[in-house]
């Protein structure tokens, strides 16, 4: 995987040059009016980046990163208004690098979560949407001007199938930091310009963990330290699960902790897959 250049991640991380980054640009709309709506929106980005906030290192979500949100997803989407509320009191924000060429830029705050979503192509950061995420009587509503999500130029298929890929995005990022803090996660830097292979990758999946970053900075990567169980086909699996667990700190301060059960199978045996092993 290489990743390369991001105008937008340049822009943000040197909040002390003037104007706008060369490279960082509108995906074209179908009027004047969304053109002047996505004009604003990202001046109020630009306003956010003058106030120099702590994004942090952009973060690269790995495959098996997803697969534990997609497993840990369930437990977190019950207790989503508390995340929510938990992240906008501590201003979590940050820089997301997403594997289908997505950069999503996101801000918590007055428990609300706050997006700006960029496509890159051919080394052009192309703004296509900002919008905003928040649970009233706990329930979601989602924040975000109509004529934008109207306009066929920005996004694409049925206006329902819009609302719901924007908001699966947004409920992304919150289970994303969840997983986080909650799940013990493997964090990898990886240096500008340099080859960086996940230590402990059998040689034959060293071309699907690799890392080439060529984006001008330091990223973090994101991997996942859970593995996965080799069962036995003949026997019947019972399928692992999360659960939130109480535990004690050496200070003896209780806290809480998503631990992952492991499968388990009835009258067979269980291995780690070699692929998965801890790294």
């Amino acid at each position: 995987m290489i990743i390369k250049k991001r105008p937008i991640i340049t822009w943000l991380l040197n909040p002390d040059t003037s104007g706008f980054q060369e490279g960082l640009t509108f995906a074209a709309p179908q009027n004047r009016e969304n053109y002047e709506i996505l004009n604003e929106e990202l001046k109020h980005l630009k306003e956010i980046r003058a106030m120099k906030p702590k994004w942090g290192l952009p973060e690269l979500v790995m495959p098996s990163f997803e697969r534990v949100m997609e497993k840990s997803a369930p437990a977190f989407e019950k207790i989503m208004p508390d995340l929510f509320k938990e992240f906008s009191e501590t201003d979590e924000c940050g820089i997301l690098i997403l594997r289908n060429n997505e950069t999503l830029v996101y801000g918590f705050g007055d428990n609300q979560l706050n997006i700006w979503f960029f496509n890159e192509q051919n080394g052009h950061s192309m703004f296509h949407f900002s919008a905003g995420y928040e649970f009233v009587d706990g329930q979601p509503k989602l924040l975000m001007t109509d004529s934008i999500l109207y306009d066929d130029n920005l996004l694409a298929g049925t206006i329902q199938h819009r609302i719901d890929e924007i908001g699966i995005r947004l409920r992304f990022i919150a289970v994303y930091l969840a997983v986080k803090k909650y799940i013990k996660v493997e964090t990898l830097i990886i240096p500008q310009g340099t080859f960086t292979a996940v230590a402990g990758t059998p040689l034959e999946y060293v071309e699907k963990k690799k890392v080439i970053n060529q984006c001008g900075q330091e990223v973090i990567v994101m991997d996942s330290k859970w593995f996965k169980k080799i069962i036995n086909d003949n026997d019947i699996p019972v399928r692992g699960f999360f659960r939130m667990q109480n535990k004690k700190n050496p200070e003896g301060v209780w806290y809480k902790e998503l631990i992952f059960v492991d499968p388990f199978i009835r009258h067979g045996y269980h291995r780690n897959a070699k692929i998965e092993d801890d790294i």
